[in-house]
């Protein structure tokens, strides 16, 4: 056992502890919140005297489930017509409407099973992407391997780029290798829009480009959604699984707005990843914490991909996280653990 650590790891471990701490007291209260919520439906359903019965007023027609009915009849924008289901769970529930009120969108293919899985908590479906353009999934499949190694110093560049911001980066001092491959990523974000100018000189090797405002949004972290979700799916699809995925779907419950990078319905058990390129997970993992319980997924099939952490960062942060924590070097590894994959 090392007894001696550096500052740095002390401080991880430290941070994971808190983490740890408040997960549990986030159980805690919420077992508390389900017991009073039990002991007020059972005060509820208690019968009442029949004088105490009588006395009382007669109850006017019940306005929520009006509202909730008049809001269905409202069509969202691009949908055909809108799913019933969380439109009844929430006059079934009680739940008021404001006039504002999302709308879910219509769901259709195979990301169905997986929204129908959140309908059916009581979530509506803001918006939702099931499929992502060839060009666009080809460019993160390139980028996912390589952002950490070759792709390093054009990277780092681009990443801290502002849009429309023109932008000259020299890799006079770097290998071939690293130079082909950087020139190849501009020439895919070209294609996909995502620069709006780019120029390759060979003497000196310099590259000249131009992000758009998609490019910026794009290098931010959407490209790690992107290829986490496309081997994701290469993943599923080779072993033979029934599944569902809905990609950077935005849903509401109760006032309460979430974006969900990647929701799976795998054999009807729920799997949920998050992606993120911060280098400070904490506030991430505390979130995926709070509405892990809520959408009913188990820590075992809730994964956290941080592309900036360290072989080393995962191993620690792994040993106090209340569920799954990985980088891109660990994610399929993890992925066979949390899934029904079966090699034979």
């Amino acid at each position: 056992m090392n007894l001696f650590r550096s500052g740095k790891e002390t401080h991880e471990i430290l941070q994971n502890l808190t983490l740890a701490l408040e997960a549990l007291t986030a159980e805690v209260r919420s077992l508390r919140g389900d017991i009073r919520k039990l002991q007020q439906e059972h005060t509820t359903a208690a019968p009442q005297p029949a004088q105490a019965r009588t006395e009382q007023p007669r109850a006017s027609k019940a306005r929520p489930r009006t509202q909730a009915g008049q809001a269905a009849q409202r069509p969202a924008r691009g949908a055909s017509k809108p799913q019933t289901g969380a439109t009844r769970t929430r006059a079934r529930t009680g739940q008021r409407r404001s006039r504002k009120a999302p709308v879910p969108v219509t769901v259709t293919g195979v990301s169905k099973p997986a929204a129908d899985y959140l309908i059916d908590r009581g979530y509506v479906i803001e918006a939702y992407q099931d499929t992502i353009d060839e060009q666009v999934t080809e460019t993160c499949r390139f980028l996912g391997r390589r952002h950490s190694t070759s792709l390093a110093p054009l990277f780092y560049q681009l990443s801290r780029s502002k849009a429309e911001e023109p932008l000259v980066v020299d890799l006079g001092n770097r290998t071939a290798k690293e130079y082909s491959h950087s020139v190849n990523l501009c020439q895919m974000l070209k294609r996909t829009k995502y620069l709006d100018k780019f120029e390759q000189r060979d003497e000196p090797q310099q590259l000249r480009v131009t992000l758009t405002k998609d490019g910026v949004r794009f290098l931010k972290g959407y490209w790690l959604e992107q290829f986490v979700g496309s081997r994701l799916d290469e993943f599923l699809h080779d072993s033979n699984a029934r599944y569902s995925i809905l990609m950077n779907a935005k849903i509401a419950n109760e006032g309460n707005k979430h974006e969900l990078d990647l929701f799976v319905l795998e054999e009807d058990e729920p799997l949920w990843i998050e992606c993120t390129t911060a280098k400070d997970t904490l506030a991430r993992r505390k979130k995926m914490h709070q509405i892990r319980r809520r959408l009913n997924v188990v820590p075992e099939r809730t994964i956290l991909v941080a592309s900036s952490a360290s072989d080393s960062q995962v191993r620690n942060i792994a040993k106090t996280s209340p569920f799954q924590f990985t980088n891109l070097a660990s994610f399929i590894p993890t992925l066979e653990k949390a899934t029904r994959y079966d090699p034979k």
